[in-house]
């Protein structure tokens, strides 16, 4: 049974250009998109600019 403190974590997807998809929530999707990032796109993102592109799933 959940804590009636704890909110349930919300899921996220990210979407890139080249096909690239992410989901899950917040801790496990910003370092599966700055690693794609990273090592498809040569790119650094901020945290901040996953948050921006996540939607809810």
């Amino acid at each position: 049974m959940r804590s009636s403190r704890q909110a349930p974590k919300l899921e996220l997807i990210v979407r890139c250009d080249c096909g690239f998809e992410a989901r899950g929530d917040e801790a496990k999707l910003v370092p599966a998109v700055q690693r794609h990032g990273r090592e498809a796109h040569n790119m650094e993102v901020t945290r901040e600019q996953v948050l921006a592109m996540a939607r809810p799933a």
